[in-house]
């Protein structure tokens, strides 16, 4: 294994889960080869005077620094030069991990450390498609596998953060007793989010079926889902069926489409299989029944949940018998 010592690392994107794992990674080889090993983290902008030299030299007790400086980007102009010099020709007691969160602040030096040929791990924002990606590495990571279907659902039922999903599947992982976590254990652990019940209704009426989709959408509405997000999620999935309708002549392969509509990959079989329900004119028609009842359920109505149960019958005609 090669020495964190004597290297400097640029790690630089919005991601900030995955930056903290590099972080953690490069410290731990570095205290596997020095245990002794002097720790020193600090925000660039506390860089001021002569504080470099005092985070990346040496003490009386360690001969070796693990240097982590946080929001590179944020180092005083008078520091950039002296840290690019650090950067591009580390002493060999000396690991230094740099964090950049991406964006246009601080380019200049990123751009000075990247000439320099510093190291650079990016740690760019993951697609929504991707998402069920990272939620089966996490399985991975803890030993237990998901299957794509039910990472989806993981997916919908958590939202798009990263540190979220990562606790979830942690959370899950130590109940899988089966070594799977599977779609009833997701459910059962989240079935009372909102969302998630939300997302629910909307798919029953993709899949054109009447007495699930009311009686999803009576459950959400007990179980404390508000109407706005009903409707939120019946949008975006006509949104989606929409897109999917115009693309399905395109002979994409399912990732492409996928990548092009804008929906996570495990998706696609639920429009494929509920295209038949729909065609665009209806798609359209039912995006404008959803947007009426959107602005019942937002003050115009006095019944939200009537509303709501209208719209589901009312975009459910729509469909192909």
């Amino acid at each position: 294994m090669t020495s964190a010592f004597g290297t400097s690392l640029l790690i630089t994107g919005p991601e900030s889960l995955l930056a903290s794992r590099i972080v953690a990674d490069t410290k731990r080889r570095a205290l596997a080869a020095h245990p002794e090993a002097d720790i020193n983290e600090i925000q660039a902008t506390e860089l001021a005077d002569s504080m470099l030299s005092e985070v990346v030299g040496g003490s009386l007790f360690s001969s070796h620094i693990i240097a982590i400086i946080d929001d590179v980007g944020a180092c005083p102009p008078e520091v950039v030069d002296q840290l690019v010099a650090v950067a591009a020709d580390p002493p060999e007691d000396l690991c230094l991990i740099l964090v950049h969160q991406g964006g246009m602040k601080g380019k200049g030096l990123v751009d000075k450390l990247k000439k320099a040929k510093v190291q650079v791990e990016q740690v760019a924002a993951i697609k929504p498609w991707e998402l069920p990606k990272f939620v089966a590495a996490e399985a991975k990571r803890h030993k237990v596998r998901i299957s794509q279907e039910a990472a989806g659902e993981l997916v919908a039922a958590v939202g798009h953060d990263l540190r979220s999903l990562a606790a979830a599947v942690s959370q899950l992982a130590s109940d899988a007793g089966s070594g799977e976590i599977d779609a009833a254990l997701i459910r059962r652990y989240f079935a009372g989010r909102a969302e998630v019940t939300s997302f629910a209704v909307a798919d029953a009426v993709l899949a054109g079926n009447a007495s699930l989709a009311l009686e999803r959408l009576r459950w959400a509405l007990s179980t404390g889902a508000a109407p706005v997000l009903v409707t939120s999620a019946m949008a975006g999935a006509f949104r989606g069926m929409g897109r999917y309708l115009d693309a399905q002549g395109s002979r994409l392969s399912d990732a492409d489409m996928a990548r092009q509509i804008g929906i996570p990959y495990w998706k696609i079989k639920d429009y494929s299989r509920a295209a038949s329900n729909w065609q665009s004119g209806a798609v359209a028609s039912a995006i404008r029944i959803i947007g009426i009842a959107d602005g019942e359920v937002k003050g115009a109505a006095t019944n939200a949940d009537f509303a709501l149960e209208r719209m589901v019958l009312g975009v459910l005609k729509l469909r192909r018998r």
